[in-house]
C-alpha cells in the first residue's frame, strides 16, 4: 500500500537523459561516460520523492513546465578528476550533454537561486538554468579592434564604456539613475508596466499592446500549462506555431533586461545598446535554444542619453528604448531579408519611458 515511488520515477528521468557518444557507444569512451552515469544515477537516487516528481515534469516536457525548485545542498559532486555543482550535472544529463566544464550557466530569475550568493542550498533543476550566449567574432565584443588604435582618447572611453560587462551585485536602477521609469511606482503608488510587447507578422501588427507588470513575463504560441502571452489567442497564423514553439522569457533584472530562448528554434535581437556607438551596420544577436543573452542594458542606455549618442548604424527615426525579436529567422546584412518587416513573426518591446 504504502511502496515507494521514488525508483520508478528515477528510472523516468534516467530514460529522459540526453544520450551522447560518451555514454558508451564509442568504445574509445566508454570509461568516461560510465562515470558520467554513476555519478548522475546514484545523485538522482539520493532525492527525495517530491524533488524526483518535480524533475519528471519539467524534463518530460522539455521544460514546457519548468516546475518548482529542487533544492540540494551546495556541495561539490566528484565526475572522474573534476568536481561539479549538482546543477551542472544535471544540465548536462539532461539537457546539453556536450556542456563543457568552462560553460557559464545562469539561474533564470523565477529560481531561488537566482541571485543567491555563498547558499547552503541550491537549485538543481535542469530547466531552471540557460547558457550565456558567448562573444562573436569579428569583432571582440569586449575589447578594441586594431583600428579602435589610433583613435581620440575619448572615443576609446566611450566604446569602452559601452562595451565592457557589468558587475552582477549592481542594484536596480531607479527612473533618477536611468533615465527612464522602467519597472516606476506612479504617484497612485499603483505600480506600472515596465515594458509593452507588440506581435507582428511582416508588416501587420496581430493583437494589441500587451503590458507587462512582472519582473518576468513569457511569451509562447502554446504551452503544456503556463501563463503570459500566448500568441496563438491573438489569431495569429498556424503555420508560425513551430517557429515560436515555447517562445521566450523576457525579463527585468539589476542590470538590464535579459532574453531566455526557450523554443526549439534561434532567436535574433537587435537593441540599442547592443551596437557600439561606431557600428557601421545593424547588429542583430542570434539566440540558440536554452541560452539567454542581455538585450539592453541599462548603464549603457543611460551614458547614451546623456551624450546624445546615436550609432552610425541607425538611420532615420529611432527608438532608444525599443527591442526588436524575431523567431527563427535573422535579418540585416547578413541575412536574405534586409528589414525584420519581412521576417514571418517578430516582437517589438517597448520599454516604459513615460510613453
Amino acid at each position: 500500500m504504502f511502496k515507494s515511488r521514488r525508483p520508478g520515477l528515477v528510472r523516468r528521468l534516467w530514460r529522459s537523459r540526453v544520450v551522447t557518444e560518451s555514454d558508451g557507444r564509442d568504445g574509445s569512451r566508454r570509461g568516461e561516460g560510465e562515470r558520467n552515469g554513476d555519478t548522475a544515477h546514484a545523485f538522482l537516487k539520493r532525492l527525495k520523492e517530491r524533488s524526483l516528481d518535480a524533475l519528471v515534469k519539467a524534463v518530460e516536457t522539455k521544460g514546457g513546465i519548468p516546475g518548482e525548485c529542487v533544492m540540494v545542498p551546495n556541495t561539490e559532486l566528484r565526475l572522474g578528476a573534476h568536481h561539479i555543482s549538482p546543477y551542472y550535472l544535471l544540465c548536462k544529463l539532461f539537457r546539453w550533454g556536450d556542456l563543457p566544464l568552462s560553460a557559464r550557466l545562469k539561474s533564470l530569475c523565477h529560481c531561488q537561486s537566482f541571485g543567491a550568493v555563498d547558499s547552503a542550498k541550491v537549485c538543481c533543476n535542469p530547466h531552471h538554468y540557460s547558457r550565456l550566449c558567448g562573444p562573436e567574432s569579428p569583432p571582440p565584443p569586449y575589447s578594441l579592434s586594431r583600428s579602435d588604435e589610433h583613435k581620440p582618447l575619448g572615443e576609446k572611453i566611450k566604446y569602452t564604456l559601452l562595451l565592457r560587462p557589468l558587475p552582477h551585485s549592481l542594484p536596480f536602477l531607479s527612473s533618477s539613475d536611468t533615465g527612464t521609469s522602467i519597472g516606476s511606482v506612479t504617484s497612485g503608488g499603483h505600480r506600472s508596466h515596465w515594458c509593452s510587447v507588440a506581435y507582428w507578422e511582416q508588416r501587420t501588427r496581430v493583437g494589441r499592446l500587451y503590458p507587462a507588470y512582472e519582473p518576468s513575463l513569457s511569451i509562447f504560441y502554446d504551452l503544456p500549462q503556463g501563463t503570459g502571452l500566448c500568441l496563438s489567442q491573438l489569431q495569429a497564423n498556424a503555420y508560425h506555431s513551430r517557429k515560436i514553439g515555447f517562445g521566450i522569457v523576457l525579463s527585468r533584472e539589476p542590470d538590464g533586461v535579459w532574453v531566455y530562448n526557450r523554443s526549439q528554434h534561434p532567436v535574433f535581437v537587435h537593441s540599442p545598446t547592443l551596437d557600439p556607438p561606431s557600428a557601421r551596420r545593424l547588429n542583430v544577436k542570434r539566440v540558440m535554444p536554452g541560452f539567454s543573452l542581455k538585450v539592453f542594458d541599462y548603464e549603457c542606455s543611460s551614458w547614451m542619453a546623456e551624450h546624445s549618442v546615436k550609432p552610425e548604424s541607425q538611420e532615420g527615426p529611432w527608438d532608444p528604448h525599443s527591442v526588436r525579436i524575431s523567431f527563427a529567422k535573422g535579418w540585416g546584412p547578413c541575412y536574405s531579408r534586409q528589414f525584420i518587416t519581412s521576417c514571418p513573426c517578430w516582437l517589438e518591446v517597448l520599454l516604459n519611458n513615460h510613453r
